[in-house]
């Protein structure tokens, strides 16, 4: 057997650092992961409501789309705390290996799914059921990706390293736009009937090529170390992780769910209104959010070596002040309805996301001792995600559904951004930890 895939405890001695393998192979993983949520998404936003949801008036529709969303983000603590489970006790590249396979598996089946017109109720309730599955996948990915890529950088280099996971994703809320950008005018007047599952089925060609790599890499060194220091693994890191780190949990997840709740309503809510009650062109949105994760994909890494060179605490703030203030510039802007407002608002809003999320990884990294860590950077995430990303945009379209407009919804968003500061002040300076002594 290779020592790729040797248990840890045959590896005599802790596995050659690979920061630059593991930093593509996070990137690459961490893409088709997010590609294929946000595939999911942006779905919700335009078509499931009709083609799952068919009875149900077009309001009504849209609120119980929005609501399958929803329930893949409840099943990510679920996915982080098992997957966090089997990464702190086993390994983190077998768990993460596993996370892929069973998003891809998930993604190609909804892309063959039966519609309401065909199977009935059967229809909506098979879409739930892979879609939960999917939330389990993703809530042990992303964590675990993170994990992967800090425990193989140097501390010097840690923020910009874990921000490998951020980029993945926002290249892979990219693809997902790009997809359904491209498939919506190729598919023509058969999007609804055909189209619109193209990009689901192409998963199966991404999740091979991120499997792939996943196997070329080498367990964490930080994580085999650790192993081999201690007499026995934590038997529950869920467990323990609660009863001795619960408060620096709840205080990273709240730093992030702000930002995940604007980042995760302009890609589904915001889409879905300016279709429904503006009259704005579909396709002109999804080319607006396509320039906006461009801006994030130039903005994750540069916020990454701003965390390295003046502190993770420093830059989040900042972030997070920018995402706060700009929302009062958002609401004009997409209300005008104008072209360039539009993509103005896309691009600031997915570029003060990108200053929140780049140093994240290495912040939460550095929160958790390494029998745990997995763990707990799963859970800080997953919890940001779901009340962030599956609750805000499901509020925002019950918001405009009982008739209190878009202002309601922009005070929402600068309620969590507020909130997500003042956590942001309780927390503790982690640069210079070392990940292997995290006390």
């Amino acid at each position: 057997m290779s020592e790729l895939s040797t248990p840890l405890d045959r590896l005599s001695s802790p596995p050659v650092a690979q920061p630059k393998r593991v930093w593509f192979s996070s990137f690459i993983g961490a893409s088709i992961e997010f590609y294929d949520f946000s595939i999911y998404a942006t779905a919700s936003a335009l078509v499931f409501a009709p083609l799952f949801f068919s009875p149900a008036q077009a309001s009504i529709g849209v609120v119980l789309s929005f609501a399958t969303l929803a329930a893949g983000y409840f099943a990510r603590p679920l996915g982080a705390a098992v997957f966090g489970h089997f990464g702190d006790r086993i390994g983190r590249k077998t768990t993460l290996i596993s996370t892929v396979l069973l998003m891809g598996v998930a993604t190609v089946l909804i892309g063959v799914l039966p519609t309401y017109d065909q199977v009935g109720a059967l229809a909506p309730v098979l879409l739930v059921i892979l879609r939960i599955v999917q939330g389990f996948s993703v809530g042990g990915e992303w964590g675990g990706a993170v994990v992967m890529t800090t425990e193989h950088s140097s501390t010097e280099r840690r923020s910009f390293m874990g921000s490998a996971t951020a980029m993945g994703s926002a290249f892979g809320v990219l693809l997902g736009f790009l997809a359904f950008a491209v498939v919506v005018p190729l598919s023509g007047d058969g999007f609804m009937t055909w189209g619109w599952r193209l990009p689901f089925l192409a998963t199966v060609v991404l999740f091979g090529l991120a499997i792939y790599m996943r196997l070329r890499i080498t367990e964490s060194p930080v994580m085999v170390e650790a192993h081999h220091n201690r007499s026995s693994a934590t038997a529950l890191p869920i467990k323990t992780l609660f009863a001795g780190y619960g408060k620096p949990v709840l205080l990273a997840a709240g730093v992030f769910t702000g930002p995940f709740m604007i980042h995760s309503c302009m890609g589904t809510f915001f889409i879905s209104y300016g279709v429904t009650d503006l009259g704005l062109d579909r396709q002109f949105l999804l080319n607006a959010s396509v320039l906006g994760m461009l801006a994030a994909l130039i903005s994750i890494p540069i916020g990454g070596l701003l965390a390295d060179r003046f502190g993770r605490r420093r830059v989040l703030a900042v972030g997070v002040i920018l995402a706060t203030a700009n929302l009062f510039l958002l609401w004009p802007l997409f209300l005008s309805g104008q072209p360039a407002g539009i993509i103005v608002a896309y691009v600031l809003v997915f570029t003060f996301h990108s200053l929140c999320l780049a140093p994240i990884g290495a912040l939460y990294s550095e929160l958790f001792p390494t029998e745990v860590r997995y763990t707990g950077v799963s859970m800080c995430y997953q919890i940001a995600s779901l009340v962030g990303g599956g609750l805000g945009p499901l509020a925002a379209s019950l918001l405009v559904a009982n008739g209190l407009g878009i202002g309601a919804v922009v005070a929402m968003l600068a309620t969590f951004c507020v909130l997500a500061g003042l956590c942001v002040m309780r927390l503790p300076r982690t640069d210079h930890i070392d990940l292997r002594r995290v006390a």
